[in-house]
């Protein structure tokens, strides 16, 4: 096949079309690389530029006030409680969160779950607290109005 293209385009003809085909190849890997640049840049959290502060009354008469972090593009990336006698931070787990639900923290530590979270809203979603063995600390917690 490569004589036959050869003969039919001649030298000149044979050098553009390998041109062409290495160009097609090495745009489409830069392409891939530029993908793959982004979706790890959207995936780090990057630190906190702002902290809030949030107080919750929760069941059974509890309270908790939660700080949160969030980043320049106004997501959060922590949340920090005193809970059990010392403070938790509990860093966003970016592989249980998504569009519905925001995750502090995992399985293997204290864990804040909430709804969608960002800096906009946070003061009006409700919270749920738990410990390493996934016992209940907090539930049904409630943001106090100022």
């Amino acid at each position: 096949m490569r004589c036959l293209i050869f003969e039919t385009v001649g030298c000149a003809g044979y050098l553009n079309l390998m041109k062409e085909k290495n160009m097609k190849i090495l745009s489409t890997a830069l392409l891939v690389a530029a993908t793959l640049v982004a979706g790890v840049a959207h995936a780090d959290a990057g630190p906190a530029v702002r902290k809030s502060s949030v107080n919750y009354t929760c069941q059974q008469g509890k309270r908790v006030k939660v700080t949160y972090g969030f980043n320049k593009q106004n997501l959060p990336v922590y949340a920090s409680a005193y809970v059990h006698g010392k403070t938790r931070y509990m860093p966003i787990n970016l592989n249980s969160s998504d569009n519905v639900d925001t995750i502090f923290g995992d399985e293997d530590n204290f864990k804040l779950s909430t709804d969608y979270m960002t800096r906009a809203n946070h003061r009006s979603k409700s919270i749920m607290i738990t410990s390493p063995g996934q016992e209940i600390v907090f539930k049904s917690c409630n943001p106090r109005r100022r």
